[in-house]
């Protein structure tokens, strides 16, 4: 049996150059496997639309009125909005030096597994329950409030329930009957956004040069930008959990690697271009915010931020417009996050750690995940449509999912130094500064653990301020309850087994 290190070089080499080195008894070689049935489909431009699409989504048309409601000023935000895009290219870079140090689609999955092997299968579970617990598919919340708008149609819940489920339904049914149509669909949404962004960005402009009357002084939020700001760090810290969902997204090529051509290349080019643009993008975009609006004025809007503001300043008509082009935005994201995800969910139920596996490893003779792949990964947004009520529940399961994102990204960070212990440096394509991994778990570490300290016990939410990290840390460690329950019953299985051997 060769050495886990020596695994490690062997798997690098094999998934990289071609290699086809087998030894059974090394099972780094055997999860890893790829799929004979995945086509690689996935060039540059597409794998780079492919983060875009995932990075600019529900967030960034929700995120900003949070911010200002929180920190309370326009210098602080704008601080707060470079200081997630800095944290978020450590984060960027961590996941660029595993993938092409283990091309192969799974993300996370991957790099967890790889550097927590014992307890067998503890750390694959706990993740698996991150992905079936994490509200895949939540963005359907803000395609509906958007759609509404742009019809001008106002309904109950009842109503928006039914449509939500029925955008969960389509984005399903796209990718299970073609997985190309769902590609050339993500592409063309991903430009619409951009759009969409230059947009905002062009109305900032233009109140500058004193093309829109309604603006007198575009830089009247800027006289004293940092008045008014908070004291309060939990509004720092919860400000940053959704600045960083904002950037999230970065990540999603990870999970596809299989279906991207020329991996290595592919995936350094595509992450550093896409975090770069959307970057940029949303800065402007939040800079001319604040030249056309006041804070008060972006703080009322919730979801609905872009189309009401491009509506008061263009009339009625152009914010239904923008209301459509959000809503068609925030459903590319849903696509294209689902799209990697699904594989993931598949791959999941190939090594056994989620229930009826069997079913959910099966694969369509396009080669795209089944529709009960979707069920799995859609089912707890599902189940928070269906039974809990509009408003404070969409920023409250937000913050839920960004503080099991913290968790997982903290974890990789640390798989990131271990795997440095164990690999030469010779052995790896790209490789980060030392202070990237560093600065990147400590950001996680805050994040973590600051905001169950809050000085005066608020929250965003009218919800309790410590009941979002509790509940996202009570759905990752059900995965360790499965775990332990499948270990024991593996155990009682084989000793019933080797009990009827024995009297048989």
């Amino acid at each position: 049996m060769v050495s886990a290190q020596e695994g490690e070089r062997l798997l690098y080499r094999r998934s990289v150059q071609g290699d086809s080195t087998e030894n059974e008894d090394n099972p780094l070689l055997d999860i890893e496997a790829s799929n004979p049935g995945d086509k690689r489909r996935l060039g540059l431009r597409s794998t780079t639309l492919l983060l875009m699409n995932r990075i600019i989504g529900a967030a960034m048309f929700s995120v900003p009125s949070s911010i200002i409601l929180g920190v309370r000023s326009v210098g602080a935000a704008l601080v707060l909005w470079i200081v997630g895009l800095a944290l978020s290219f450590c984060g960027m870079f961590i996941w660029l030096e595993l993938g092409c140090l283990m091309p192969r689609s799974g993300g996370e999955k991957v790099y967890l597994a790889r550097a927590f092997p014992r307890p067998h299968g503890l750390s694959t579970t706990l993740y698996a329950f991150y992905i079936l617990l994490g509200f895949v598919g939540l963005g359907c919340v803000v395609v509906v409030e958007n759609l509404l708008l742009a019809m001008n149609v106002n309904t109950g819940e009842i109503g928006k329930r039914a449509l939500c489920l029925g955008v969960l339904l389509l984005t399903t049914a796209l990718q299970c009957i073609s997985p190309d149509l769902t590609l050339r669909i993500m592409n063309a949404v991903g430009l619409v956004k951009i759009a969409i962004l230059l947009g905002l960005v062009l109305t900032g402009l233009a109140a500058i040069a004193g093309l829109i009357p309604k603006t007198k002084d575009p830089w009247r939020n800027f006289h004293q930008p940092f008045h008014g700001s908070s004291t309060d760090p939990y509004d720092y810290l919860v400000a940053l959990l959704k600045i960083l969902a904002s950037y999230e997204g970065w990540h999603n090529a990870a999970y596809v690697l299989d279906e991207v051509k020329d991996p290595v290349r592919t995936l350094k080019k595509s992450g550093i271009l896409g975090l770069s643009m959307v970057g940029i993008l949303y800065l402007m975009a939040n800079i001319s915010c604040f030249i056309v609006a006041s804070p008060e004025e972006i703080g009322d809007k919730g979801t609905r931020l872009v189309a009401v503001l491009l509506g008061t300043v263009f009339g009625d008509q152009t914010g239904r417009i923008t209301a459509a082009a959000v809503a068609l935005s925030t459903f590319g994201s849903l696509n294209s996050s689902s799209f990697a995800l699904a594989r993931v969910v598949r791959e999941l139920a190939a090594e056994g750690v989620i229930p009826a596996a069997g079913w959910v490893a099966n694969r369509s003779s396009s080669g795209t995940p089944t529709p009960l792949s979707f069920l799995f990964l859609f089912g707890s947004a599902l189940t928070a449509i269906i039974l809990l009520p509009f408003g404070d529940a969409y920023f409250f399961l937000l913050d839920v999912t960004q503080y099991q994102m913290a968790v997982v990204c903290g974890a990789v960070a640390i798989a990131l130094l271990l795997m440095r212990q164990r690999i030469p440096s010779e052995e790896y394509p790209f490789r980060v500064w030392i202070i990237a991994p560093y600065a990147f778990l400590a950001c996680q570490l805050c994040l973590i653990l600051t905001p169950f300290v809050s000085r005066d016990g608020h929250s965003d939410t009218g919800l309790p301020y410590w009941l979002a990290p509790v509940v996202a840390f009570l759905s990752i460690c059900s995965g360790g309850l499965y775990w332990w329950w499948r270990k024991n019953e593996r155990t009682l299985t084989g000793e019933r087994q080797t009990y009827l051997e024995v009297r048989g």
